[in-house]
């Protein structure tokens, strides 16, 4: 799909929730923890931010044993459908499962939100300068930076998504450098960095007491 194919199709977005990890740091799944003062899991906190939002919903991607709480966790939320993987946090295999899912339930989707389950705190007022850039922009990835560090949700034309899912399947590098090697071979372009006033976009929550840090750039948090 080409940059003028996407702009002749009506738009259709799809937030796309990744809880996959082991969390192994954290020592609990990060998805069903409660952190700080908040007594909402951080997976029904990122939920929250993304309900309401987009025509496509809402897709949870998490693992078998994870399913049924994942479920229970967000239980009354509309829109949101959850599908179970196989266990790892590698974002790769994350959004290929999300490709798999979306060309079979929901083919009329044109961009994916990615997002990791551990970044809770990015502002309304973030996604909706990220909405704007994108939409000026379909044809490329969109994603917001802070301080210099980027961040997240990383939004994906499904295009991008479909052209790398294949590889993704079998990939065992961090999604950002999945990308890199496209955009090196000249098969995407590079995504669109967008400057936020939003430390929430890099503010994640790896370890347990930990109030957070600028690890959603894709060294420790999921890759993307």
């Amino acid at each position: 799909m080409t940059g003028a194919d996407v702009d002749a199709v009506a738009r259709c977005d799809v937030a796309v929730i990744m809880c996959r990890g082991s969390s192994r740091r954290f020592g609990s799944p990060k998805a069903l923890a409660c952190v700080g003062n908040d007594p909402q899991p951080l997976l029904r906190r990122v939920v929250d931010r993304f309900t309401g939002r987009f025509a496509g919903g809402i897709i949870v991607i998490t693992t078998g044993d994870l399913e049924a709480r994942c479920r229970s966790a967000l239980e009354g939320v509309p829109d949101v459908v959850v599908v179970a993987g196989p266990a790892g946090g590698d974002t790769a295999l994350t959004l290929a499962l999300a490709w798999e899912h979306l060309t079979a339930r929901a083919p009329t989707c044109t961009h994916v939100w990615a997002h990791p389950v551990d970044v809770p705190d990015i502002s309304a007022k973030t996604l909706v300068q990220l909405a704007g850039v994108s939409e000026s922009r379909p044809e490329r990835a969109v994603r917001p930076t802070w301080s210099g560090t980027p961040g997240h949700p990383l939004v994906l034309p499904v295009a991008t998504l479909g052209l790398l899912a294949p590889e993704a399947r079998t990939w065992t590098g961090p999604w950002r450098a999945l990308m890199e090697q496209a955009v090196a071979e000249g098969r995407i372009s590079a995504p669109v960095l967008v400057a936020v006033a939003d430390p929430g976009v890099v503010h994640d929550h790896d370890e347990p007491g930990a109030t957070g840090g600028a690890a959603a750039s894709g060294g420790r948090n999921d890759d993307t």
